[in-house]
């Protein structure tokens, strides 16, 4: 069973940023790090501490066992280095997805499936279709890499274009669509 995990920002009325005009759909990351979902607890506190959370954060953090909900999906994250996506776009952040770190590619893409269900259950939550649209890789927005181990694992080592960026997300959309149909109230509940 999953855990979820909520920061305070759920609890207490101040949030980081204003809430996001319109929401469009998601952006799958890979972090490029070993952290599990419950290491990014102190790791964008530190961040906080320093006032440093303008190098970035995503509302949640998933791997197969945690999803940490760092702040609520309906306001503006700093998750793509580009204003109208971090403004449109909620961000889930697959963790441990480092190349060649901690994990083989068979249990990276384990926590792959946990993002997939949540990206499912966001874009339900939002009313939103699962369309090439609504389900974003970060180098559609930005000058990155991300998602570096995704691509590597299901593209290999093709060039960033279009036909390649179409080929991964259409490969993540048919992984999302296959949990949109179970979906229950009961869990949307768990959505931050």
């Amino acid at each position: 069973m999953l855990h979820h995990i909520y920061s305070d920002y759920y609890k207490q009325p101040a949030k980081i940023t204003e809430k996001k005009p319109e929401i469009h759909g998601v952006v799958l990351h890979d972090d490029a790090e070993n952290n599990k979902a419950v290491d990014y607890i102190q790791w964008l506190q530190r961040r906080i501490d320093k006032d440093e959370l303008e190098k970035g954060w995503a509302c949640v953090y998933v791997d197969k066992e945690s999803c940490y909900w760092f702040h609520p999906s309906n306001y503006i994250e700093w998750h793509c280095g580009e204003p109208f996506a971090n403004a449109h776009f909620i961000g889930i952040e697959r963790c441990q997805s480092l190349i060649n770190g901690v994990l083989s590619d068979k249990a990276f893409m384990e926590n792959e499936e946990t993002s997939y269900w949540i990206a499912a259950l966001l874009l339900k939550k939002y009313n939103l279709p699962i369309t090439r649209e609504t389900v974003r890789l970060h180098k559609e927005f930005s000058d990155t890499a991300c998602p570096a181990r995704a691509w590597q694992v299901h593209l290999g080592d093709v060039p960033t274009n279009e036909k390649n960026i179409n080929k991964l997300k259409d490969y993540f959309i048919e992984h999302i669509k296959r949990y949109s149909d179970q979906i229950t109230k009961d869990d949307l509940d768990v959505l931050g």
